[in-house]
């Protein structure tokens, strides 16, 4: 029989820091779902759960876009930019969170005009505003929705995009996608909201995602958006109605927040890092979407002038 003595150590005699700097190598995806194991390693991937989501929310340089639009609009819908207002509960909710409230925790972001959408007053100051005896005008903005007679509902297609911007405005170094669906606007919530006073629909602070002001663009309400709704002047309405049909309707819809889910835009941020990491020393050719190593000869094949233009190539960071 052997003097020496198989000596093991469990994970139960493992020091905290220990078990923390291991874990904290594996993405979310696969740190969640080791909770299970047991209370103490649920309370250790919920410790780094909250501080991935406290980080997650300055977006990591990247800017957040929201696109809204109705499919025939969509090339002239204007895309809007997001500015973070904050995570309700977050700060509140500590380290020692539980997992499933961190899981439930929304970050606001307040849309607004990029300044090559904005008008001219809106852009630049006037005097007044320097001076001080005017305050600055604000363009919220809007998207007008308009219903035929009998008609029930509208779609909308909303999609979320991460992006980092380049060295020159207009140009990306990435774009990951935080959510692409469709937004169901019906003439009864239409009705509803417009009956709201403007104090009730343009409120700051904590919201409800129960709140009925809110479009989910999904089932599992990961992004919405909260919408102030305002009447437009009535056109002329037809002569012939039958007695159980509705008139043609015109609102405007104001865009008031954007929510999305913290551990969503977590997700998206970890996927876009890998991406960037993976990609990192490549060459990007749009419209091919293939990456060619910076280190490697390129062979371009020949090809005709007008197709050449078709072509951009951008150097990934």
């Amino acid at each position: 029989m052997s003097c020496v003595m198989a000596h093991t150590t469990s994970l139960d005699s493992l020091p905290n820091e220990l078990i923390i700097n291991t874990l904290d190598a594996l993405p979310t995806r696969s740190l969640l779902p080791l909770a299970a194991v047991s209370r103490r390693f649920r309370g250790l991937v919920g410790r780094l759960h909250y501080y991935r989501l406290v980080e997650a929310t300055s977006l990591q340089g990247r800017e957040l876009i929201l696109e809204c639009y109705h499919p025939s609009d969509r090339l002239t819908t204007p895309s809007l930019f997001c500015k973070y207002l904050g995570t309700d509960g977050l700060s509140e909710a500590g380290e020692d969170a539980d997992l499933e409230d961190l899981t439930r925790l929304y970050s606001r972001f307040k849309p607004f005009l990029g300044d090559e959408n904005r008008r001219p007053r809106a852009r630049w100051p006037t005097v007044r505003v320097i001076e001080g005896t005017e305050k600055p005008l604000i363009q919220v903005p809007s998207y007008d929705v308009d219903l035929e007679a009998g008609e029930l509902f509208t779609q909308l297609c909303a999609v979320t995009n991460l992006i980092k911007v380049g060295p020159k405005r207009g140009l990306f170094q990435s774009i990951d996608n935080v959510t692409d669906g469709v937004i169901r606007v019906w003439r009864a919530w239409l009705r509803e909201q417009a009956e709201r006073s403007a104090a009730a629909q343009q409120r700051e602070g904590p919201i409800s995602p129960d709140d009925s002001s809110i479009l989910w663009t999904d089932s599992s309400k990961s992004v919405g958006v909260r919408f102030r709704v305002l009447p437009k002047e009535e056109g002329h309405a037809p002569l012939l109605l039958r007695h159980d049909e509705e008139s043609a309707v015109s609102y405007t819809l104001e865009y008031q927040e954007l929510l999305v889910r913290t551990n969503k835009l977590l997700l998206t941020l970890e996927i876009s890092e890998a991406q960037q990491i993976t990609h990192a020393g490549a060459v990007y050719f749009a419209g091919r979407d293939q990456y060619l190593p910076c280190n490697d000869v390129i062979r371009l094949p020949r090809v005709p002038a007008p197709m050449m233009q078709q072509h951009r190539i951008m150097l990934v960071q």
